[in-house]
């Protein structure tokens, strides 16, 4: 009796996993948990993840309690959400734009982890400050999980500490 549900969760467990590998990685967490897009972002709400699984990056003033600051620059808005959009084409592969892109001083992607492709989703938005200069804020949040192990600060601040 015992061998019989062993073999019957053995067997379970591999179609499982054939399942997985037949649909895709990437859509078989969409199938399981839903889109990893969840929309636009409102920074102002400054809301978190309940769980220790996503990052805050902001310039000063534009947001309560991030997980590091961000230096305002000197370029628009628009052109700092392009240049930090191609940027992080660059340095993350995986990374795909999901917004609309009808305002230009937004911008959203869902990336993936390498392996297991676990989706996390990645919120830009640039506004004007009052020194003339454009502060940026930054959100990444993984969709699955309690705990994303830095994962998200990590990626931000690759996507910050370069040009």
């Amino acid at each position: 009796m015992i061998k019989t549900i062993a073999l019957g969760g053995a067997a379970l467990i591999a179609m499982a996993l054939l399942a997985f590998v037949l649909i895709g990685r990437e859509r078989s967490w969409e199938l399981i948990a839903g889109s990893p897009d969840p929309g636009p972002r409102d920074f102002s709400l400054n809301l978190r993840s309940p769980s220790p699984n996503d990052a805050l990056a902001c310039s000063p003033g534009l947001c309560e309690n991030p997980d590091f600051e961000i230096p305002p620059v000197d370029d628009a808005p628009p052109v700092a959400i392009e240049r930090l959009s191609q940027r992080l084409g660059r340095i993350d592969g995986l990374a795909r734009r999901v917004d609309d892109r009808s305002d230009p001083r937004k911008a959203r992607f869902v990336t993936y982890s390498p392996m297991m492709r676990f989706p996390d989703v990645i919120h830009l938005e640039a506004r004007p400050m009052a020194d003339g200069r454009t502060g940026l804020m930054a959100y990444a949040a993984a969709q699955l999980g309690k705990s994303d192990m830095g994962k998200n600060r990590a990626r931000l601040e690759a996507l910050f500490s370069g040009p």
